[in-house]
């Protein structure tokens, strides 16, 4: 299984409870981000689709500003007081 069908499954099976993602964003620092997973998608609007099925456009609700994050990046995903350290399995699938 591969960390964006990993987090696809994480995010729909929390339903609204709030999910905490971290992730190393280009630069090589890290963000943590926390997003409701109903609120997850395309942005409308933006005249632009992504079709990599590893970017997850999400809306990070501290901030209540869209935010995007590629799944192959992601370090760990908090769901319902579970942490799946993603970084540790993304190895066993390349």
């Amino acid at each position: 299984m591969t960390n964006a069908q990993l987090i696809n499954e994480i995010l729909s099976s929390a339903g609204s409870t709030f999910v905490s993602v971290i992730f190393e964003k280009r630069d090589g620092s890290q963000r943590k981000i926390t997003i409701n997973p109903k609120q997850y998608g395309e942005v409308k609007g933006t005249g632009t689709k992504c079709s990599d099925p590893n970017i997850f456009r999400v809306v990070d609700t501290k901030i209540g500003q869209w935010r995007s994050f590629d799944a192959r990046r992601v370090i760990s995903i908090t769901s319902k007081g579970d942490t799946v350290d993603l970084l540790s399995t993304e190895a066993s699938h390349d």
